[in-house]
């Protein structure tokens, strides 16, 4: 144990005359006893964090001595004692026996005027104790467990500042000795959970079970006295696409690359766990701020979004983080854990990384995302039962060939209706639609009405043969019967001649192993179809990928569009190339999200045949469509007969 030079404690103190007052022993010895040894701290090693304690006392009181006393059954043991060479004295003439009978401090001004300790050993022999504060460490459940004392050897008094400041550093010491606790019951049940011994635990892997944290955390919730903590859930946008599209041969190495850098990152005392291939659980012991919380998930989804390079590719992935931090308001784990999942769920949907704090604007968010998947479950069945009265809308927004700014199609977009009469966008009500299961219901109406749709088109303007595009997601693509159902739509609503339906897939869609993928594609084209890739260059595409399946366009993603004109990131090499790659596969090529004639003209001189965006139309209903399509038939007669 550190200790400074100072007087020397006697070796065996002289017996106690008959006129001093032994400490006496408190009602509930037995159970403070218990908690006191719940720390694991008696007969410790010397700590530098409590020595520190120690030392601002005796400058707080400006006296040579300070001590962490820990009274135990036969004697008060010192944790850290500065100015006098000692470590344990007998409890019966201790100062600090009579200290942790009462919750307020023990100011003995000069021992020798006092009856209880005039002929107190301690007194009458070295160290000859003439002052004494004790300021009991009382637990949160209320057993004092010893003191924080500053002593002196002539006899002085404190004022009411120096008593307070005293008052608050013995509360730190009581956190001090839970803090420690609480470390050594985390460590003791990662030692347990992974079946080592304690010596060596610290070289245990961040990385343990999900059952093994679930078990963490169910130990710090059942303490006694809560400690806060964090807890992260992280998921990994795109690796489980990586994986599908490039084989476990890629995708396991970068996640053990990720893996790497996310415990580089980490504080030493966090563990995480895999919940499945791309999403991980992370406990951060101890943490009680929001503000730092964040701030390492910031630092851990920059870690984790650099690019990797493995097989001479660079791969990576978007970042979503929920997090829930512990501040005794959690009963059980389960409620913690899907609040973090629900954090999660919300931070997920943005496209590109984002992090989500529970809190509650989250909470009304998952009530009303809730209350939607409610009323698509209901939407939906009324849709398929009844055409007309499906909460389901159709937009179109049409294409046109960039040579000459016709419209050559429409792509076909959803909304939904709620009761209220407003319409929700599908960045609002999809991942609904897939947390509840109905992607699948939802792509077999939008079909039907696309089908159906064709027919009102086409007597508005017979003479103009049209392409509808329609979003084909991997629910259906995924489900044998889900594909044979949309097989059915489309033989039982064949287009009016000269039509033609396309497919668009996203990349992200492309789960499928790839010989079954090929299969439902072959029978697709087989059907007349004609099969898009949709934001080509937003993903994972390889030459070999688009060689592969029988694709005849590919959508060029908006991002590419927008920064033709930006001086300081021109994606006009990029395009060059993807344009460049597309014909020489023969693909057709469509460039999404045009705004400005600019980019129309550059699009149009670099030999991408058609374009879709604000330029040309807006999306609209399906009424509105119809009406503009008459409108510009007419338009062409009159110019005609004139």
């Amino acid at each position: 144990m550190k200790v400074d030079s100072g007087t020397k404690a006697p070796d065996l103190p002289p017996k106690a005359s008959n006129d001093m007052l032994d400490a006496p022993i408190p009602a509930s010895e037995r159970e403070r006893l218990q908690e006191l040894r719940s720390y694991g701290i008696l007969d410790s090693a010397s700590d530098p964090a409590f020595d520190d304690l120690s030392a601002l006392a005796r400058d707080i009181a400006n006296v040579p001595i300070g001590i962490v006393s820990l009274v135990d059954e036969n004697r008060q043991w010192f944790k850290s004692c500065l100015g006098l060479e000692a470590e344990e004295t007998p409890r019966n003439i201790s100062f600090c026996g009579h200290t942790i009978l009462q919750r307020h401090p023990l100011i003995i001004e000069n021992a020798l005027a006092d009856g209880r300790f005039a002929d107190n050993p301690l007194v009458v022999e070295p160290p000859h104790i003439r002052f004494y504060g004790g300021f009991p460490l009382i637990a949160t459940n209320g057993y004092a467990l010893g003191s924080l004392c500053v002593i002196d050897t002539i006899p002085r008094c404190l004022s009411q500042q120096q008593v307070q400041s005293l008052q608050r550093l013995a509360r730190v010491v009581v956190q001090l000795m839970e803090k420690r606790r609480s470390e050594e019951l985390l460590a003791e049940s990662q030692r347990r959970a992974v079946n080592q011994p304690s010596v060596g635990a610290n070289t245990t892997s961040m990385f343990i079970s999900a059952e093994q944290l679930r078990s963490m955390l169910n130990l710090m919730i059942s303490l006694q006295e809560r400690q806060c903590f964090a807890l992260m859930q992280l998921q990994l946008k795109d690796l489980r696409r990586i994986a599908m599209a490039m084989g476990d041969r890629t995708a396991n190495p970068l996640r053990r690359t990720l893996q790497a850098r996310l415990t580089e990152v980490l504080p030493a005392d966090a563990s995480c766990c895999e919940l499945n291939d791309y999403e991980w659980m992370i406990l951060l012991p101890f943490a009680n701020l929001e503000e730092p919380v964040k701030a390492l998930a910031t630092t851990i989804t920059r870690a984790l979004e650099q690019p990797v390079k493995i097989n001479d590719q660079l791969f990576g992935s978007t970042v979503s983080i929920g997090i829930a931090l512990f501040r005794d308001n959690y009963d059980d784990v389960s409620s913690l854990i899907a609040d973090t999942a629900l954090a999660l769920r919300k931070a997920s949907t943005q496209s590109s990384s984002g992090i989500r704090m529970i809190d509650l604007t989250t909470r009304l968010q998952a009530q009303d995302d809730l209350q939607i998947e409610v009323e698509m479950r209901h939407g939906l069945q009324i849709g398929a039962l009844t055409k007309n009265e499906s909460a389901l809308v159709l937009h179109l927004q049409p294409f046109v060939a960039l040579d000459n700014s016709q419209v050559v199609g429409f792509e076909a977009l959803a909304r939904w209706r709620r009761p209220d009469g407003t319409l929700l966008s599908p960045d609002r009500f999809l991942p609904a639609a897939a947390t509840a299961g109905l992607l699948a219901d939802l792509d077999q109406q939008m079909l039907r009405m696309v089908l159906e749709a064709s027919d009102a088109l086409h007597h508005a303007d017979p003479d103009g043969p049209l392409t509808l595009s329609i979003n084909l997601s991997d629910a259906v693509l995924s489900s044998d019967a889900a594909f044979e159902r949309w097989l059915e739509q489309i033989a039982s609503h064949p287009l009016p001649a000269g039509w033609t339906l396309q497919m668009e897939l996203l990349e992200t869609n492309l789960q499928l192993r790839p010989d079954q993928l090929l299969q439902k594609l072959q029978i697709l084209k087989q059907s007349g179809v004609r099969l898009a890739i949709d934001d080509f260059g937003s993903g994972y595409s390889s030459l070999a990928r688009l060689n592969r399946y029988p694709f005849d366009a590919l959508k060029i993603d908006r991002s590419f569009i927008q920064r033709i004109d930006d001086p300081e990131q021109p994606s006009n090499r990029l395009l060059e190339v993807i344009q460049a790659m597309a014909s020489a596969l023969k693909l057709h090529t469509l460039a999404e999200g045009v705004e400005t004639d600019a980019q129309a003209q550059w699009l149009r001189r670099h030999g991408i045949r058609a374009g879709q965006g604000y330029l040309f139309g807006r999306p609209v209903p399906l009424a509105v469509a119809v009406k503009e399509r008459a409108a510009r038939r007419r338009q062409a007669h009159q110019s005609w007969s004139i």
